[in-house]
């Protein structure tokens, strides 16, 4: 439930940067939110899908 909380916003602003990027002349600033946007969303899922959920090398 929780990840469905934070998908549909996460969605909906990439839909957002999706649909300014075909309307408006893209900013250099802009392409590097939506870059920053990926990537910190990739890395909570990469992290929410490692292999021992809670587990520790240390």
């Amino acid at each position: 439930m929780a990840a469905l909380l934070l998908a549909v916003p996460l969605l909906g602003i990439l839909a957002a940067y999706g649909y300014a990027l075909t309307t408006v002349k893209p900013t250099l600033g802009g392409l590097i939110a939506v870059i920053g946007l990926v990537g910190i969303a990739g890395t909570g899922l990469l992290y929410a899908w490692r292999a021992f959920t809670g587990a520790s090398d240390e």
